[in-house]
């Protein structure tokens, strides 16, 4: 592996582990409630933020699969 190849970044993205890290986001939006502080303002804000980019990555993925899926079931067809 060649040193640029190991400053990149890997992300292993499955629906299983984005729909577990929604799940957290989720809970800890439930456990903050009204926030009464700044930084709990702050962390709402941040909690939402990223339960949204989850969401959009979970969706990406999901279409993703299911194209390849059907991509399989056409190339076994023809």
């Amino acid at each position: 592996m060649s040193g640029q190849d190991s400053n990149k970044l890997r992300v292993n993205l499955n629906p299983i582990s984005l729909e577990a890290d929604l799940a957290y986001f989720g809970a800890r939006l439930e456990l903050v409630g009204e926030p009464e502080t700044h930084y709990q303002a702050a962390q709402l804000k941040v909690y939402k933020a990223l339960e949204a980019a989850l969401e959009e990555n979970l969706k990406r993925l999901r279409r993703k699969e299911s194209r390849s899926r059907a991509k399989v079931k056409k190339e076994k067809k023809g």
